[in-house]
Formats: structure tokens, sequence, C-alpha cells
């Protein structure tokens, strides 16, 4: 069931990313944040206890939401969001997806997953998908900083993802990730105060404001809903590169919805990652 699920996710996410430019038509990029995380995060809380699941989770597992919620939800959200504000959203999404690496890394200390030949392979395949794609775009070079804070997104969520796995928390998934977009959304308030200055709203702008109901109800709501569930049933490393489909769907659909230029290499990079994909959901699980 698990592997049903992540077409929903690579699409979900994948067209977040031309949608959040047309987003910043009708908001800007922290006070976006602070809109989505938040009532996502109530929505898929009324589900869950539509479901018939308590909405409160037990006492002794709110440590760990939050901790959690820190690195899946908030401290991506920051890295992301600054990153994208310096570098450019153009190739952003390649450079998010070295979180496999990252993920495969912490699994291995956190959970004592093996990293198989094959898991090995698709990361060093991963690697060189984001090495191409970096050397094209001059903007990598030329603020180094952007890069950093995009590789820091990165690596928080690949935390996240392990310290989700790791610590397997009870109660529905919808619940625990309802919990993590509104714990998540408290430390990027600080940030959106020092941005403040630069904030805006404009409901006139009729795209945006689609642009930002898309990104709150598929690319949070349903995407984290089965991305929890996805979770439960992959090992982290397998989980986390299946997700290099993303790229793939954010590349397309920036050159249909955003007139994305997408190169040669860029297609030989997309290739690279279609092969560590299939490399990792053909991958037999290692035992531990």
């Amino acid at each position: 069931m698990g592997r049903l699920l992540l077409p929903v996710v690579w699409i979900a996410w994948g067209l977040s990313y031309p949608l959040m430019s047309w987003s910043l038509e009708a908001i800007d990029l922290f006070s976006g944040r602070l809109v989505i995380m938040p009532i996502s995060g109530l929505i898929l809380l009324a589900f869950g206890v539509w479901s018939g699941a308590p909405a409160l989770p037990d006492r002794g597992q709110w440590g760990q939401l939050a901790l959690t919620g820190l690195f899946n939800m908030g401290l991506f959200q920051i890295f992301l969001i600054s990153g994208i504000a310096t570098l450019g959203p153009s190739r952003t999404p390649i450079i998010i997806y070295t979180m496999p690496t990252w993920s495969s890394l912490f699994a291995a200390f956190l959970l004592k997953e093996r990293i198989t030949p094959r898991i090995a392979l698709s990361l060093v395949l991963s690697l060189a998908a984001v090495g191409i794609v970096v050397s094209q775009e001059t903007a990598a070079r030329a603020a180094p900083v952007g890069t950093l804070l995009t590789l820091l997104a990165a690596i928080s969520f690949g935390i996240g993802t392990v310290l989700t796995k790791r610590d397997s928390l009870k109660g529905d998934p919808a619940i625990n990730a309802a919990w993590q977009l509104i714990l998540g959304a408290v430390p990027v308030v600080p940030v959106w105060l020092f941005f403040a200055h630069g904030a805006y709203f404009r409901p006139e702008h009729v795209r945006g404001i689609v642009a930002l109901v898309w990104l709150m109800l598929v690319s949070n709501v349903l995407a984290y809903y089965c991305w929890f569930r996805v979770l439960r049933v992959l090992s982290t490393s397998v989980a986390s590169l299946t997700t290099l489909v993303v790229p793939c769907v954010g590349f397309g659909s920036s050159a249909l919805l955003v007139g994305g230029k997408v190169t040669w290499l860029d297609g030989a990079a997309l290739g690279l990652i279609v092969a560590a994909v299939s490399l990792a959901l053909f991958n037999r699980p290692a035992k531990t």
C-alpha cells in the first residue's frame, strides 16, 4: 500500500515548486508558510478526528512530535524559503533532493540500517545528478550562501525522516503529521518577524490564491498524509530515495507552467535520478 501512495507524493511535491512562484503573486514566502503550515495542520487534525482518532497524542509523544516537527517542518521550511530567496527557485529542487543521502547516512547511525550496494549506488547516482545540475547554475557559484541554506534544508528533512522512523510514533499518521505541522510553524514566527517589513498579501491575484490553496491542500495535507504512511512500510533509505522522482516532476511542470529552461544536461541528471529511484524501489530490505 505504501508504494501505491508514492506517486501522489511525487506529484504533490513536484508541482509545489512552480506553484510556489505563482503563489508569490498573492503572498510573500514567509507569510505563505505561516498561512500554509498551521492551516494544513488543522485540516489534517480534523480529518484524523473525523476518522475516529483522538485529537491529542499520548502524553509521552509530545517531545518526539516537537523534535520531528522542528526538523521535518520548521527548520526545513526556514532553510528552504531562505535558500529560494537567495539562490532562486529554478533548480532548488535538485539540491533539496540530496536529502536521501543525508537520511541514509543518519539512518545508518541512528537506525542501524545497513547501506546495501544498491542503496550505495543509488546515492552515488543521485549525487552525480545534483552535481550536473549545480554545475550549470551560475547562481550556485555566485551565491554560496543560498546553496548552503538549501543544503541545510535537505539535511534537516533527512534528519526529520530518520527521527520519524526511529521514534515510530503511535497513533494515526494524520494526527502525528498535523501536530508536526502546527508545532513546526512555531520557529518560523521569529524569522517572519525579522522579514516582516517585506510582507504582503494581494488577494486580487487569483492565480496566486489558487496556487496557495493547492500548496495547502495538496502539497501539505494530502502529501504529508501519504508520506507518513509510506514511512511506516518502507525503510528510511528506500522511502527517501524514491522522492528523487519529485525533481523530475518539478522540472517538467516548471517548463510547462512557468517556462523554466530545461537543457540536455538536465535530462541527463533526471535520467540518473530515475535510475537511482529504480534501484531503491527494487532493493531487497536489508537485515539489521
